[in-house]
């Protein structure tokens, strides 16, 4: 994970029909404007949980997100994209949003076991909400 591009992805066998409802879902049962977790050794991550549609002709959805190391001194501001990329499926992918400094840039591994966790925690979020009874499935024109 790194400014040029490189991103960690996780494919999620969420029904494209249902994605707004679901971060919908995220959005009304997390207090505050982000849900984060502590990662232990790895740090922490904070996603807003305020998703907006962007992409075409894929649809996207685009949260920012922060990741810290474990004792919380530096910070990488990152983008999580839920994108459509088949008719039962989606690729949830979490990547920088600026050039890394430094301190980051020296520390890759632990940058991507980083933002691998996150993205977990993140996965395991959505498709909890994914699953819950009364989802909207006809949300995608």
């Amino acid at each position: 994970m790194d400014a040029g591009g490189i991103s960690v992805v996780r494919h999620l066998p969420i029904d494209p029909a249902i994605v707004n409802s679901m971060l919908l879902g995220l959005r009304r049962d997390t207090p505050g404007q982000a849900t984060g977790w502590s990662l232990g050794r790895r740090g922490s991550a904070e996603v807003d949980v305020d998703f907006f549609r962007t992409g075409a002709p894929e649809p996207t959805w685009t949260a920012t997100a922060r990741l810290w190391d474990p004792e919380a001194v530096a910070v990488v501001r990152a983008v999580v994209d839920l994108t459509v990329t088949q008719p039962d499926g989606c690729e949830l992918s979490i990547r920088p949003n600026l050039p890394l400094s430094p301190w980051w840039s020296a520390r890759m591994p632990a940058l991507l076991d980083l933002a691998r966790a996150a993205l977990d925690e993140l996965a395991e979020e959505l498709l909890w909400h994914a699953t819950r009874d009364g989802l909207a499935s006809h949300d995608l024109p």
